[in-house]
């Protein structure tokens, strides 16, 4: 093939590989392993001088594990980080294509399968609306809508694990959905960044990690040795085992009755604690200026038959409706941990 005839063949690929990607970015978060807030063989406890630095990209200095707060009960470090990166991802990738007025994008969570795909409806007067509006709006909506599809996917990826779903193919993780630190843990992460995009998207790592052990102050972080003991506090209560850990307790408190997720405190803790209740992220504002959304997942994962029968008894369906098919997830969850005997916590 002629040089010139070749280099247009690579260009049109080109073209057609950036229409098929939309608004896609390469900045996707890299894995974390996040772990039990148990007293088991495996679990590394901090306190607020071992935190380390918030790393999006490298995690040489970063340190994660659980640690134990008077006012936030035990907190995954490991998932608020993840919480927090998918929302400046999520963010990023939004605010793209609004103002490209993309109609549709998709994203995944880089340890599972499943795919979410999301349909935009624009306001009617969006593209003739002026640039610094326009950009003023994008930026308010897109923070919001970081927050929201992250929840979202952080959220199904408990009921996936609930449902037997391995992220590490030999490790199981079904003891992991729901325990009793993970969403408000991740919570916390999807709040701080977005608190971190508002004041200084610009050093958004320094700025996670002054957040971060702020928020841990605020929260009455205890030192590491007090985590450990808190967590042992609760074997046979909310936990057994060592090397195989059964959960005895699922906190399933996601915000769907009050609108905020509140934490789980060990009640021995601390002197008269009172728990810190967040809301949980809304689209208030993307509904305020107009704009309409489809989101919908597809699960892939080898226990996607299984998944799907709970919102489709007699078959025929391939895709989660979000969040209208959640609360159904939620209750079938709640009657097989009763089934079990776990306690359920909301």
């Amino acid at each position: 093939m002629a040089a010139g005839k070749k280099h247009r063949v690579w260009a049109l690929g080109i073209l057609i590989l950036l229409a098929v990607a939309g608004c896609s970015i390469n900045d996707e978060p890299r894995p974390r392993l996040g772990s039990y807030a148990t007293s088991t063989p495996g679990t590394n406890f901090l306190d607020l001088n071992s935190l380390g630095d918030h790393k999006y990209y490298g995690g040489l200095f970063e340190k994660n594990g659980i640690v134990y707060t008077c006012r936030g009960g035990h907190i995954d470090i490991a998932h608020l980080r993840i919480a927090a990166d998918y929302t400046r991802y999520l963010y990023k990738r939004t605010k793209q294509c609004l103002l490209k007025t993309d109609r549709q994008f998709s994203f995944k969570l880089n340890v599972e399968p499943s795919r979410y795909y999301i349909r935009l409806t624009y306001p009617k007067n969006w593209k003739d609306m002026p640039d610094p509006e326009k950009e003023q709006i994008a930026e308010e909506v897109a923070i919001e809508m970081g927050q929201y599809l992250t929840f979202t996917m952080v959220t199904w990826h408990e009921v996936l694990t609930f449902f037997g779903y391995k992220s590490m193919a030999f490790l199981p993780e079904f003891a992991s959905a729901f325990s009793w630190e993970d969403n408000y843990s991740n919570l916390l992460g999807i709040r701080l960044a977005a608190e971190a995009i508002r004041d200084n998207p610009q050093n958004y790592e320094t700025t996670m990690t002054a957040l971060i052990k702020a928020q841990m102050e605020h929260l009455g972080i205890v030192s590491a040795s007090e985590a450990h003991a808190a967590a042992e506090s609760m074997r046979g209560i909310w936990f057994e085992g060592n090397i195989l850990v059964t959960m005895k307790v699922r906190n399933m408190d996601i915000g769907l009755d009050d609108g905020q997720i509140t934490p789980l405190l060990v009640p021995s803790m601390c002197e008269q604690p009172q728990p810190q209740p967040y809301p949980v992220p809304t689209l208030a504002s993307f509904k305020k200026y107009g704009f309409d959304m489809d989101l919908y997942v597809r699960p892939q994962e080898f226990e996607r038959d299984q998944i799907l029968k709970v919102v489709c008894p007699d078959g025929g369906c391939n895709r989660i409706h979000m969040p209208d098919d959640l609360p159904i997830f939620l209750a079938y969850i709640k009657e097989k941990c009763r089934q079990i005997g776990c306690r359920v916590v909301e």
